[in-house]
């Protein structure tokens, strides 16, 4: 859950969350939308398009405009 009482960004609470999720095998192929996971975590929009841009990033996830984001097929290693 995210805690705003952390230091930590709550963007980057929910990245840490969903990078769990895909690493851990319990999410995979299309992510939850946007205002799903808005409502689910109680965040605005731009800060859970943060979060996605993120693991975009760190090339765990593919964004196809009109179709949502999905878990890449093979995550990247992860850098220690």
């Amino acid at each position: 859950m995210i805690d705003p009482n952390l230091p930590v960004p709550r963007w980057r609470q929910l990245a840490d969350i969903l990078r769990e999720r895909i690493e851990s095998g319990e999410l995979t192929g299309r992510l939850p939308g946007e205002v799903h996971l808005m409502q689910e975590y109680g965040l605005a929009h731009g800060t859970v398009r943060k979060a996605l841009k993120e693991l975009r990033d760190e090339g765990l996830i593919i964004t196809t405009p009109g179709l949502g984001s999905f878990v890449a097929a093979s995550p990247p290693e992860r850098r220690q």
